[in-house]
């Protein structure tokens, strides 16, 4: 696999790259606090005098660089972890969703819920089963970063490298993997998932989640051990670094908008391609894919 440039799409440090020195390690605390300690319900207030930044100064400051409230803010980061949880983990209750995230009761996470997005919890798990990627995307991106014309997710992927790199025929074996969702491989593998790639059928990716069929299989293993190949060819390729379901969407997003500006035609024969670069395994950790869509060039 080629060494590309990993491109950051991650709206918190583009932004903090544009303070002096000093308030970036502060707004890195507090945005770390904000991330790591969801369950302990801090208020924007507590987060601001754990940083060494006077309340009234952080809220300022944070509303100009991040075109919303640190309140509002910390809102828009509960649901976002929620409703991950809700489309990609079946195994925790409401309940469990609702104090993980912050909320005082599962009643607090549907008010919430209702009031933000207007929908309840019971329907993003049928999400998670009967929309389709791309109605999936459109849902999220409700949580995207707020930017002046479009959610900041959606400009950084707009400018995120991507070049067209033509790759040997590839091989891995697959594993038995009841769920294909990142969320669920990370856990089950952790930092093994380094050493995995997921295949997609182009044809597919129009259909509903419940009907995709994505194989998850091991490509740093012998040759004699592979029982699934990935079709030589071209494939336009980005590499991003990701901490949320909204900037996935948005990548994969721009990268398919890259193909038909471009006037490249994808082959719908083959599979989109996601591999495990990089992986950290924190609780707000992120995780580095490289994204290769397949094309057909005459």
């Amino acid at each position: 696999m080629s060494e590309r440039a990993v491109f950051n799409l991650v709206p918190e440090i583009a932004l903090i790259e544009s303070l002096p020195a000093h308030l970036q390690k502060r707004f890195a605390h507090a945005l770390q606090l904000m991330h790591e300690r969801l369950v302990e319900n801090l208020s924007w207030e507590q987060i601001a005098l754990q940083s060494a930044i006077s309340p009234y100064h952080f809220h300022r400051q944070f509303s100009e660089l991040f075109n919303e409230t640190p309140g509002q803010y910390l809102g828009r980061l509960r649901l976002q972890v929620a409703v991950n949880l809700l489309l990609s983990d079946s195994a925790w209750s409401v309940m469990d969703i609702a104090q993980h995230c912050g909320y005082s009761s599962s009643q607090a996470l549907g008010k919430a819920l209702k009031r933000e997005l207007g929908v309840t919890a019971k329907y993003i798990r049928q999400i998670g089963k009967e929309y389709t990627p791309q109605q999936t995307a459109d849902f999220i991106a409700k949580l995207a970063h707020p930017g002046e014309q479009q959610a900041l997710e959606t400009t950084l992927a707009n400018a995120m490298p991507i070049e067209l790199v033509w790759y040997p025929k590839r091989g891995m074996k697959k594993l038995r993997q009841a769920d294909a969702d990142w969320d669920s491989v990370f856990a089950t593998y952790g930092k093994k998932s380094e050493r995995l790639m997921g295949a997609t059928p182009i044809l597919h990716t129009d259909k509903r989640w419940d009907q995709i069929e994505t194989v998850i299989g091991d490509w740093q293993i012998s040759d004699a051990r592979h029982d699934f190949t990935v079709p030589e060819g071209y494939y336009l390729c980005a590499d991003v670094y990701l901490v949320s379901d909204v900037g996935y969407s948005a990548a994969l997003e721009a990268l398919f908008s890259a193909a038909k500006q471009r006037e490249l035609t994808i082959d719908r024969s083959s599979y989109l391609i996601e591999m495990v670069r990089d992986i950290e395994l924190e609780a707000t950790g992120g995780v580095v894919i490289s994204f290769q869509l397949p094309i057909m060039l005459e």
